[in-house]
């Protein structure tokens, strides 16, 4: 049996049917993530947003998942994101990284810690180093002192049209003789040796590097000292979202590494590992529409960690989802949008058929 030019065999048939049954049993949770700084988690504290903002400047947003990725990659064209490593990496991970940096890749490593990040610059030849240490700044903030607001010192890409960067909870970046700071905190920033919340004798006020590029091999490696600048409940922070496209939208390509941050939802796991084909495309579908399904759900409360009581049975209207969809996938023709929408709201309250 053939279904528009998918031959649909009984393993496969069985295959569709599952998936299926499953996707409506378990709902939105096998196209999202809930896991801090995950690409598929469309939550205040998720980066599906920052896929939308390279995608809107011009990159072709790719998940990397093993170091066949950065080898297979146009590194010259290129630019990847590693975000908060929370484990070390193994020697080819590492090298398949340093690889990409010497055929003139650009890696941007984003994190508020000195662990697992620290180890990586080291295996890259990096000298900069992330502090660890949590900066803070009494004056020049978002709301309180642990949300500091950086300025640009130098004109770079990177900082085009930007005349701020907030952080969350950060820390700084020990920058190195061959190292460039191109964002610095404020004269009254301070770093909270003891995390005690609060300033004490001998923790100096002074300004401290938050983003800093060094050369590596034939490309370059660029240190933000705060992965949360780049999560959806940060992006509309005074400029975050036009320094995250400055960033991440500069290349052909964004590799998001996941090579440290597994969470990947099943549906879209397996879709990544799947041949080029209709179900593939069915696959990323299904995963697309329980995402639009969240970010709709949440839109109404805006992005913040207390949406809670947005409750599970809203459900957007056939515009409002083609509207979402053409948003989220402007690589789809209107045809497409519009059967896609009209496929997923035809089971509706009140709707015929």
């Amino acid at each position: 049996m053939r279904i528009r030019g998918v031959e649909l065999t009984y393993p496969r048939a069985v295959f569709v049917a599952v998936l299926l049954v499953t996707v409506t049993a378990v709902g939105v949770a096998v196209g999202t993530s809930s896991a801090a700084y995950g690409s598929y988690n469309y939550d205040w504290d998720g980066t599906s947003e920052t896929r939308t903002v390279a995608a809107d400047a011009g990159s072709d947003v790719e998940i990397v998942r093993s170091p066949a990725g950065y080898r297979q990659a146009d590194a010259a064209n290129a630019t990847a994101l590693i975000l908060e490593p929370t484990e070390a990496y193994s020697e080819s991970e590492a090298d398949a990284v340093a690889s990409f940096l010497d055929r003139g890749g650009t890696v941007i490593v984003a994190a508020e810690t000195d662990g697992p990040s620290n180890r990586l610059l080291t295996d890259l030849g990096v000298a900069s180093r992330f502090d660890g240490r949590p900066l803070r700044d009494g004056q020049r903030h978002y709301g309180n002192p642990a949300f500091p607001v950086a300025t640009p010192v130098r004109e770079s890409p990177a900082t085009s049209d930007v005349s701020q960067v907030t952080l969350n909870h950060g820390t700084s970046v020990t920058a190195s003789a061959s190292g460039t700071a191109l964002v610095t905190s404020s004269a009254f920033s301070y770093r909270d040796a003891n995390a005690n919340g609060g300033l004490d004798p001998a923790e100096p006020i002074r300004t401290y590097p938050v983003v800093v590029r060094e050369n590596a091999g034939n490309g370059s490696v660029i240190l933000v000292s705060d992965g949360s600048v780049f999560i959806n409940g940060m992006l509309d922070r005074t400029d975050n979202r036009q320094f995250t496209a400055n960033l991440l939208g500069g290349s052909d390509a964004l590799l998001v590494d996941h090579q440290r941050r597994q969470a990947i939802p099943p549906v879209v796991a397996f879709a990544l590992t799947t041949a080029d084909s209709p179900l593939r495309q069915l696959l990323l579908g299904v995963a697309l529409l329980a995402a639009v399904g969240v970010a709709w759900r949440r839109r109404g409360s805006g992005v913040a960690a207390d949406d809670s009581d947005t409750t599970a049975t809203e459900h957007p209207s056939r515009a409002a989802l083609e509207a979402a969809l053409s948003e989220r996938r402007p690589d789809w023709d209107d045809e497409r949008v519009e059967r896609v929408a009209r496929e997923a709201t035809t089971d509706e309250p009140g709707s015929n058929g």
